[in-house]
């Protein structure tokens, strides 16, 4: 058993519940599709679904690495446990890069408006870890 990856993974599944039912009832539901614009696939209830699809295409991204990483600190060993790991891990700081550059273009104090930035930094380093 590899506590780092397991960690790590069950992190990233938390994170990944938290996304999709905090993203759905906080964000995506209070979007009004008054104040949306067009698109040039459509109106602005097409712009919300859209935002939708995306949210959630995000939140299955966080689950299936979250998944892999939790796979490869338990079930899964050798050469193939590796190798999932270095994929989640590489996917895990792709994440974190999005999310803490993100922050910091609005300005270094918003990489502690949300958790998330620092929650995908702890996920990529405990991945890293597990992995080396």
């Amino acid at each position: 058993m590899n506590v780092p990856l397991l960690v790590a993974g069950s992190l990233g599944l938390l994170g990944a519940g938290v996304h999709g039912v905090g993203g759905e009832v906080l964000v995506v539901r209070r979007l009004s599709p008054s104040v949306l614009p067009s698109s040039p696939f459509g109106g602005p209830v097409i712009t919300k679904a859209m935002i939708r699809a995306t949210w959630h295409m995000t939140t299955i991204a966080f689950l299936t690495v979250g998944s892999v990483l939790v796979l490869s600190g338990s079930v899964l060993h050798g050469d193939t446990a590796r190798g999932l790991g270095l994929v989640a891990a590489g996917a895990s700081t792709g994440f974190a890069a999005l999310a803490v550059g993100g922050a910091l273009a609005q300005g270094p104090r918003s990489l502690f408006r949300h958790p998330g930035p620092a929650l995908l930094t702890v996920v990529a380093v405990l991945a890293w870890s597990g992995i080396a």
